[in-house]
């Protein structure tokens, strides 16, 4: 009876060993979905202690297989910006999101002490967690936002920037990163003029009226994501005062609505949804991923779906489009692809075996 037991706990373990990369439904809980990566781990053995040097070289291994699942799911800037957020929020809480692991190798190498895992992920929990970490102008390459709105006041040049500052607060209340005019990726430049009004029936105040005419332009290509004309009231005790007032109404009023139209026009202009198919597993997605950064013309990319061998891919590009990227994508001597299709926003790639494999 024993010895049945025996070979009953090794049929189990085997078939929850079975495979070793890509998505599947865990053998513990059949409601969630796991992906599966390979991951190292090491510490240092400190006075001869290899027991606690093993222990912690396993931690590091589970949460470095943490690791790579989440930096496929989450674009390069939110990993730098939330660094301190994710690691305290997942990649230290293994237990939570690693299913199940098998130790693939230790070892002892100098005064480390070194282990590998092959670790399944449960790719639902990470999603969920995930999903808040990004801002949408992060999700969108995160681009730096310029400002460049010349002031008039009764057909005077001014030097104040009013308009400029509700804007910039507007933008940054929405995540994106606001910068200088000359290095930003996009500018928004215009101009405001605001003219007096009147000062009757106010019981003492004045009244000036200001036009606001802005366009959010993206610097190089000189694309136009969005344009808006706004006016709006203003009223003070002077009239420098209630020009200001009616300058930092108009740019309020905008401030939302062009926010909003240059998001639709990122979303729209400088992403590509690239599918990858013939995906062997986490460990290659993630490998293509990092090659896929390093061109020099995409922003950003990270992955929306991985299902069966297929992998849904949001790529931010700086200029270009799909055709653009699909040219050097077939450039990529180790990660060789055949282009099934392309549109301007669009793209389907087939993984193929490099040269020499």
């Amino acid at each position: 009876m024993k010895r049945y037991l025996n070979i009953l706990c090794i049929v189990f373990f085997a078939l929850l060993s079975g495979g070793c990369s890509g998505a599947r439904r865990s053998a513990l809980n059949s409601a969630y979905e796991t992906e599966v990566v390979e991951a190292e781990g090491q510490a240092p053995i400190v006075n001869g202690d290899v027991v606690g040097a093993k222990k912690t070289a396993l931690h590091e291994a589970m949460k470095n297989a943490l690791g790579l699942v989440v930096g496929i799911y989450v674009s390069q800037e939110a990993m730098v910006a939330k660094a301190i957020l994710i690691n305290d929020t997942i990649t230290s809480q293994t237990e939570g999101y690693i299913e199940k692991y098998e130790i693939l190798k230790e070892e002892t190498a100098g005064e480390f002490y070194k282990t590998r895992i092959r670790a399944h992920v449960r790719k639902e929990d990470l999603s969920a967690k995930l999903k808040n970490l990004e801002s949408e102008p992060q999700k969108l390459g995160n681009p730096v936002i310029g400002f460049d709105i010349a002031e008039d006041m009764d057909g005077k040049a001014q030097k104040t920037n009013y308009a400029e500052l509700e804007l910039k607060n507007t933008f940054a209340d929405a995540g994106f990163m606001t910068g200088e005019k000359e290095k930003a990726d996009i500018l928004i430049k215009g101009s405001v003029k605001s003219q007096f009004n009147t000062g009757d029936g106010l019981g003492g105040f004045i009244s000036y009226r200001a036009a606001l005419s802005v366009a959010a332009v993206k610097q190089g290509s000189g694309e136009t994501l969005a344009a808006l004309q706004e006016t709006a009231g203003g009223i003070d005790l002077n009239k420098s005062a209630a020009a200001k007032a009616a300058i930092i109404n108009a740019a309020k009023r905008t401030g939302e609505e062009l926010k909003e139209k240059v998001l639709k026009g990122l979303r729209e202009k400088s992403m590509v949804r690239l599918s990858l198919l013939k995906v062997e597993g986490m460990n290659q997605l993630s490998d293509f991923l990092k090659s896929l950064r390093n061109i020099p013309m995409v922003r950003g990319c990270w992955l929306r779906s991985l299902t069966g061998d297929t992998a849904s891919i949001d790529v931010g590009l700086r200029k270009g489009n799909a055709s653009d990227l699909s040219q050097l994508l077939m450039k990529n001597a180790r990660f060789p692809v055949k282009i099934n299709r392309t549109s301007s926003y669009d793209l389907e790639a087939e993984l193929q075996m490099a040269p020499g494999k």
